[in-house]
Formats: structure tokens, C-alpha cells, sequence
């Protein structure tokens, strides 16, 4: 599915429609250049959960939990890491056996390593449409769901 954001809001809104269809246990992989918008689309996923707190990009703790909605939400950003041995070593398999939602910023560099299915979300600035423009494309990987 293809879409097209015009400010930062759509792009949060998108994240909480986009969070009414997904289940507990979901894995989120999210790519997209330095400010296209991965923080903003998490913040509505995390929104349409009920999370409460200020969702911020985990760039320098690489993981932020977020367990005042529905169900937990992670948010992870795998910037700074080399390799999934990386995750497994901050207790990836902790986060995954907790069943929330599970969003990944810069999956591209792990995501080859992933052994769950998940959407994956390439977020484009689209600067010769507009300063806020964005192409968002989102696609199931695995299983049927």
C-alpha cells in the first residue's frame, strides 16, 4: 500500500489507522532518511494503542518502552548496531516474548536477520512535492495474516 502524507500530522494519523488493524505481538520494520518521519509514525501507532508518554526517538538508548496503553510498545532504533547478535545481546527475545508492538527504526540493518514476519514501512521525503510531503509505503512480510 502506497500513501502520501502532507505534515506531520498525517503522518501521525496514518500511524493510528494504521494501528487499528495490527494485533499484539506485531513487529514494525521502519526505514526512511533522517527526518522522513519513522518517530512521527511511531508516535501515532503508539497513540492509537493509548500510550500516554512523550514517544521519542531511542537514537542513544536504542530501545524505549512505552507501557501505558492497551498493550507494551517498544520502539527501537538500530542506528548505532552492527548486527541482530547486537539485539540479542540488549534481550531481544525479552521484548519479542512480552507480545506488544514492536517498531523498528533503521530495520534495513537487521531486518535480512529477522525471523518473524513483519511490516515493513519505507517513509520518502517527497521534497519536490512540498517541505512536508511524504511517500509511505507499507508491506506485509511472511506469513498470511
Amino acid at each position: 500500500m502506497q500513501y502520501i502524507t502532507k505534515s506531520y500530522d498525517e503522518t501521525h494519523n496514518l500511524g493510528v489507522e494504521f494501528a487499528s488493524k495490527l494485533k499484539e505481538g506485531t513487529l514494525i520494520a521502519l526505514d526512511g532518511d533522517l527526518g522522513a518521519g519513522k518517530t512521527a509514525f511511531t508516535t501515532g501507532v503508539a497513540s492509537g494503542f493509548g500510550v500516554t508518554e512523550t514517544v521519542t526517538s531511542p537514537t542513544f538508548t536504542i530501545v524505549n518502552e512505552y507501557r501505558s496503553g492497551r498493550i507494551p510498545v517498544f520502539h527501537f532504533d538500530v542506528y548505532r548496531l552492527s548486527s541482530m547478535d547486537d539485539l540479542y545481546d540488549i534481550g531481544w527475545d525479552d521484548y519479542v516474548a512480552q507480545n506488544g508492538i514492536i517498531l523498528m527504526e533503521w530495520a534495513s540493518i537487521v531486518k535480512d536477520d529477522l525471523d518473524y514476519p513483519y511490516y515493513e514501512i519505507n517513509i520518502t521525503k517527497r521534497l519536490d512535492l512540498g517541505d512536508d510531503v511524504r511517500e509511505i509505503s507499507i508491506e506485509y512480510r511472511g506469513e498470511k495474516l
